[in-house]
């Protein structure tokens, strides 16, 4: 694996010290033999003391991981990015402000691998964070649908992982026994995702090589001469009258502001806070969607996957039928009312 360096990126309270088992394994592994193994560090303490120093942000840290792979990174021809939690969200930043700035800067770039990205969010113990840590810039970010979080993802994947060619493998694993970042919000949106044994902490300290959280690394980092795969393709939807082709979906995703503003507006619905008023929603939408839907014991997490799954099934009339489900289930309630003129507009875009 000559020229190839593979780059960990840590989470919230953090150091680059959390990786110490990946790294020991990694050299240890005769396949991997010439892997260039790096790992990327920042500042994410609880507090800062200094009165000249403070807490960098997201976005400063997402530019210092850019400079650092274009800089300290320069000679190798081939890069890997593996990270944790907070760390995922720190590289999709990254790469969405390489895409907007100069979208060269992610030639080298063949693999994105995230273990328990908080894609959708983390609940745990909202309250006391908002009220203890509401100056800490990095954990505002890991609330549930921050718009800034939500837009990056956004563009990760529009223009990576449903890219007409695609070079750069996105991956994304939840820790089955997480309960700081549930599987709901680990896996979100992103089709290549997987559950491996472990909780929060837990799924980033392999012990073996035949840990699964090493096998799937591995596996990824062995692909890497690979071609891409490419994007899953939409069915081929047709006028049933004509038979002339139409349009697969909308032309420009909900961004995250109205992605929230439609969870808000779920969340406000009686009794969608008990999973079998979900559920009994859920039987009315199309079979692919069912199958599909994430499920989680907090409801907002839960409506973040129906959202996200009904976008990706836009092609089945999916926003149709909620809206449909919603009039028979709670008929002439004021969330109703707001959420079907949003729906139809949706609909009506497809």
């Amino acid at each position: 694996m000559s020229g190839t360096a593979v780059v960990f990126v840590h989470g919230f309270l953090s150091s680059a010290d959390t990786w110490g088992e990946f790294v020991r394994l990694v050299a240890q592994d005769d396949a991997l033999t010439g892997l260039h193994v790096h790992t990327f560090g920042y500042e994410s303490p609880l507090v800062s003391l200094n009165p000249l120093r403070r807490i960098p942000h997201i976005d400063d840290i997402a530019d210092d991981l850019r400079t650092y792979l274009s800089q300290d990174l320069a000679d190798h021809s081939r890069l890997a990015l593996v990270s944790h939690s907070q760390g995922g969200l720190v590289v999709q930043r990254a790469l969405a402000r390489m895409l907007a700035d100069n979208p060269g800067e992610l030639d080298r770039l063949r693999l994105v691998l995230m273990y328990a990205c908080p894609n959708a969010g983390s609940d745990l113990a909202l309250p006391l964070r908002r009220s203890l840590l509401r100056w800490h810039p990095q954990e505002a970010d890991l609330r549930p649908l921050r718009a800034a979080v939500l837009d990056a993802q956004r563009v990760v994947l529009r223009q990576i992982v449903h890219a007409p060619q695609p070079t750069v493998r996105v991956k994304v694993y939840a820790g089955a026994s997480d309960g700081v970042v549930p599987p709901a919000s680990a896996r979100s949106v992103f089709p290549d995702a997987g559950v491996l044994p472990g909780d929060h902490f837990s799924i980033i300290q392999p012990d073996s090589h035949e840990h699964r959280s090493y096998v799937v690394l591995r596996r990824a980092l062995l692909a890497l001469d690979d071609p891409a795969p490419s994007p899953e393709a939409l069915p081929d939807v047709r006028d049933p009258d004509t038979g002339t082709p139409q349009a697969a979906g909308p032309a420009v995703e909900p961004t995250g502001d109205e992605y929230a503003e439609l969870v808000r507006l779920l969340l406000d619905l009686p009794n969608i806070h008990d999973p079998s008023f979900r559920q009994q929603l859920y039987s009315l939408l199309p079979r692919p969607v069912q199958e599909q839907l994430p499920r989680s014991p907090v409801a907002r997490l839960e409506l973040i996957g129906l959202l996200s799954t009904l976008w990706r099934y836009r092609h089945l009339d999916g926003w149709q039928a909620l809206g449909a489900g919603l009039t028979a289930l709670v008929p002439d309630h004021p969330a109703t009312v707001a959420l079907l003129a949003r729906l139809d507009t949706l609909a009506r875009s497809v």
